[in-house]
């Protein structure tokens, strides 16, 4: 093989086999997943009807997780950087890009962000665009000797007929594609992608599928759960997801003998006379409908038993009637319930994320649940705020930046807004813990407390959390006295608002004082 060509059917051959992973993840995210079935006549029956009556609980292992991965601000100490960074930011609309790079990065375990510079005739960057991509179609290529090293990234894509790709390395972007209509599985199918004939000249620059450059780094960043490869928050959720969908259809099927009972009739075998039955109670398939659409089972006709007043039932040759009862719903929704915890155990989630009845718990014990799952966030926000990192380090530097310094500050993962949350703070500052510590323990950041603390001594502060407690009790006690219908929740909503209002008034005149 030609040295040139290694590099390139290696990341097309890696690319095809992490392929079937992330279609799995994703479909599992989505909800396209089908029920296992040992019976070929129900897998018949229920493609042929195009049934779903999916519950989709895994795709609740990565929306809990991207629920708390909100990034509060990335900024430098350099005004200058700060705004570039906010140039960056606006450029390439990071509000929504961003959200939708951790959710995929959650959903497949890895995702990718490409940022490239562009440049005008004189060589000036103007911007630089950040985009992300998915695991799909791009992936890092790590030295199997150091883990931490990118050797080069490939992108690959379909246009029309053609099959692109591009590899990524630190001084050069080479461009490959595909003959007309060749499938890209060998190595014949390549050549060179080569840029139009230029404009002067109307030649074309054989050495223009190689473009070179001077940025001395690989413009792919990856985000991953895992190293050196990430795993999908909600592949512990697969097995018990199949469980959940298999029991759910199940279930369903048994709905229709619930409302329809299947029925028996014991006869006598010299006796039986069923001339005057119409075939088929409930079934019209063998009898086509009349001219106003209404089958045999519509006319009222179908069977010699009517239920009224004044009615009389004959049954003529059958000793005994009855009807086969429908499986319990008991049967089916415990062992949903029992999968749900299971995956929750599994995925590290809390079990009330997953709770259909919408319950919360409150208080203590909702820490204690989101112990594993906060530690969990806290894992990823580190892991995708150096990636973040990395990332604008490398965009500030094309836009001219020497050396930039970049702070990624994430919303806490947990922040205490409840009575027993603030008597914790109050007790450890009590007790010697000091104020900063004991508020960045319970979910803010340095800088909200350096700034909360300026000119507030011990007793101010205490009074402050105090206040707090008392304000989280009421709210809690609110918020029951608004469920047991005593009180409505606009008029809770009014007494707090009103309450927190002269909270905010009173200390606007304690400061000025």
């Amino acid at each position: 093989m030609p040295s040139e060509l290694m590099d390139l059917m290696h990341g097309i051959q890696e690319l095809a086999d992490a392929r079937p992973d992330y279609d799995r993840a994703q479909a599992y995210y989505e909800g396209e997943v089908p029920e296992v079935f040992a019976s070929s006549r129900i897998r018949r029956a229920l493609r042929a009807n195009d049934i779903d009556f999916d519950l989709n609980f895994a795709k609740t292992a990565v929306n809990a997780v991207v629920d708390r991965l909100e990034v509060a601000a990335i900024t430098s100490p350099d005004k200058t950087v700060n705004d570039l960074i906010a140039k960056l930011w606006d450029d390439n609309n990071l509000a929504l890009e961003l959200p939708d790079l951790h959710r995929r990065g959650c959903e497949y375990g890895d995702a990718y962000l490409i940022c490239l510079p562009f440049v005008d005739d004189n060589g000036t960057v103007l911007r630089v665009e950040m985009f992300y991509n998915s695991p799909q179609t791009v992936r890092i290529i790590y030295s199997q000797e150091n883990p931490r090293l990118k050797e080069f990234a490939i992108k690959r894509w379909v246009d029309g007929c053609y099959r692109r790709v591009e590899l990524y390395y630190p001084d050069r972007i080479e461009r490959w594609t595909t003959k007309k209509n060749a499938s890209g599985k060998d190595e014949a199918d390549w050549e060179h992608w080569l840029a139009g004939p230029d404009e002067d000249t109307g030649e074309v620059d054989p050495e223009s599928w190689i473009i070179e450059h001077d940025w001395g780094e690989i413009p792919v960043f990856h985000y991953r759960t895992d190293r050196p490869y990430g795993v999908p928050e909600h592949f512990g959720a697969y097995g018990p997801q199949n469980a959940i969908n298999k029991l759910q259809s199940t279930h369903m099927g048994t709905v229709d003998y619930q409302g329809f009972p299947q029925r028996y009739a014991l006869t006598e075998a010299a006796t039986t006379d069923t001339s005057d039955l119409e075939p088929g109670d409930w079934d019209d398939a063998d009898f086509p409908p009349d001219d106003r659409g209404m089958g045999p089972s519509d006319s009222g006709d179908d069977s010699s038993l009517k239920a009224g007043p004044g009615e009389l039932m004959l049954l003529r040759g059958f000793k005994a009637v009855g009807q086969f009862d429908a499986a319990q719903p008991a049967v089916f929704l415990d062992p949903i319930i029992f999968n749900v915890r299971a995956m929750a155990q599994i995925t590290t989630t809390p079990t009330w994320m997953f709770d259909p009845s919408g319950e919360q718990p409150s208080g203590q014990s909702v820490r204690g649940q989101d112990a594993g799952f906060t530690r969990k966030i806290c894992n990823r926000q580190l892991s995708f705020g150096s990636t973040h990192r990395e990332a604008f380090v490398f965009s500030l530097r094309q836009l001219g930046v020497e050396d930039p310094m970049v702070d990624v500050r994430w919303v806490p993962a947990e922040t205490v807004d409840t009575q027993e949350g603030w008597q914790t703070v109050g007790e450890k500052i009590r007790n010697g813990v000091p104020r900063k510590q004991a508020l960045m323990e319970a979910g803010y950041r340095a800088e909200q407390v350096d700034e909360w603390l300026e000119g507030v001594d011990d007793a101010e502060l205490s009074r402050r959390v105090g206040i707090l407690a008392a304000v989280a009790d009421s709210a809690q006690k609110l918020g029951a006295a608004a469920a047991l219908g005593v009180v409505t929740s606009e008029q809770v909503q009014a007494l707090l608002t009103g309450a927190l209002s002269d909270i905010e008034l009173l200390a606007g005149v304690e400061a000025k004082t």
